[in-house]
């Protein structure tokens, strides 16, 4: 079985609670759109799922990744497709913001609320689910796996794989070629720009001679960790300087306390302390019911 050979859903999601989606996150749909469409896969398959008031705006930053046409539309838009599927197979990549409760959304979408609506959907065999959003690992551990009732009705097999476990997610200054020839800048979620990558360019990571999810899952969490280090080590050593002018800036406030001498001090160690943060963010992917994903190949 091949998810490019066989009837595959390919699903770009992006569901916000404000009335805007980040542009960042829109962008990084949009090199998923490019790169699915440069791996053979027909526009036809891809459905884009992106909340926000501004349709216009995220059509026209979405066409940086394909001149074919296509269709946009909500969250929402998703639970009640699903209600109606007439795929095979699924895979799905969702980005945007994450937190305690699930995905970001009015209401959020917990991990039951998406694993029950991939679950009951008509026909579907198996999905594959990429989560870049923070703190996704709030939907590992919990009933993914094909289960069978009384009957001998099987639900779907269920695959989910997370940039990150109980923590925050990082994105990057990336730039990237799109279908025009340009090359665009944006923060990418690293994850999913690794993993989207690979589909667009799949390599046999474990060497068994086949293309599989599970490869595709070693990739995104290789290149992604490598980049993270990479990133980190720049950042602390910029954060040597930033604690230097920190330093002086209350220095300066202590001999002088003064609204000028004041901003200038709580301007430094905002930069300071941004820095900062990003080296105690801990991102490590995870996966989902693996061995599923040891099966299901590419092509």
């Amino acid at each position: 079985m091949s998810l490019i050979g066989g009837n595959t859903k390919w699903v770009l999601f992006l569901s916000v609670s404000a009335d805007t989606a980040e542009y960042r996150h829109i962008m990084d749909l949009a090199f998923g759109l490019f790169c699915l469409e440069t791996g053979g896969i027909n526009i036809a398959d891809i459905y884009i799922y992106v909340d926000g008031k501004d349709r216009a705006s995220i059509e026209k930053i979405l066409k940086n990744g394909t001149n074919s046409a296509f269709t946009v539309k909500e969250s929402k838009d998703f639970f009640v497709d699903q209600a109606v599927n007439k795929y095979q197979n699924m895979v799905m990549f969702i980005t945007g913001h994450g937190g305690l409760l699930g995905i970001d959304a009015a209401p959020p979408i917990t991990p039951y609320k998406l694993l029950n609506c991939i679950k009951s959907s008509p026909g579907l065999e198996r999905a594959m689910v990429y989560l870049g959003q923070c703190f996704a690992g709030n939907f590992n551990y919990i009933g993914a796996g094909r289960k069978t009732d009384a009957n001998g009705v099987s639900d779907p097999e269920v695959i989910f794989m997370g940039a990150t476990n109980l923590h925050e997610s990082l994105s990057c200054s990336t730039q990237e070629a799109f279908v025009s020839g340009a090359t665009l800048p944006w923060q990418a979620n690293l994850f999913l720009l690794h993993a989207f990558k690979w589909f667009s360019n799949p390599i046999d990571v474990d060497g068994d001679g086949a293309l599989t999810i599970i490869d595709s899952y070693k990739y995104a969490g290789v290149q992604s960790n490598y980049v993270n280090k990479n990133v980190k080590a720049t950042v602390l050593a910029n954060s040597v300087d930033l604690q230097e002018k920190w330093v002086k800036a209350r220095e300066a406030y202590n001999a002088n306390q003064n609204l000028a001498t004041q901003v200038a001090m709580e301007a430094a160690y905002t930069q300071y302390q941004s820095q900062l943060a990003l080296l105690y963010v801990h991102q490590e992917c995870w996966i989902l019911n693996a061995i599923p994903a040891q099966r299901i190949e590419l092509k």
